[in-house]
């Protein structure tokens, strides 16, 4: 089996069905706990955490990085986007990578200001590891 074929399984996976439901939700966690973190960090505009990239910025923030984070992971979902568009496995495969990374230390970050370990941070990558991550730093005071 090819990289092409097992990505085109796994968006498919997730794209119809229980995937719809079980990212809906992942993401409505996601939201919340954002919403949250950036809350108790006193970042403006809190409140729009569930809306698609500017939540980018607003992880960003509650690092207390600077816009170069918003940019490394803002470009990354460009190409990541534009690699499933013009479908092209191998760029998708490596973008996914370094959007990871970027997110990664940038949810690291926010560890660090909210009083916890920034390896914590590498969990943010990995789904569901993710969601312990996300609320251990949304309700830990």
């Amino acid at each position: 089996m090819d990289l092409s074929t097992i990505l085109y399984r796994v968006w498919a996976a997730y794209s119809t069905g229980w995937g719809l439901w079980v990212s809906g939700g992942m993401y409505l966690w996601f939201a919340v706990c954002l919403m949250i973190i950036a809350r108790k960090s006193h970042v403006p505009g809190w409140w729009a955490g569930w809306v698609p990239v500017v939540n980018f910025w607003i992880v960003c923030a509650a690092g207390k990085a600077s816009s170069a984070c918003f940019w490394r992971l803002a470009v990354s979902l460009v190409a990541i986007i534009a690699g499933i568009v013009l479908w092209i496995p191998l760029w998708i495969v490596i973008w996914l990578v370094l959007w990871a990374v970027a997110w990664a230390i940038a949810w690291g970050r926010v560890s660090h200001e909210r009083g916890h370990s920034a390896a914590l941070g590498l969990l943010s990558p990995i789904p569901v590891l993710s969601l312990v991550l996300f609320g251990l730093l949304a309700f830990d005071d």
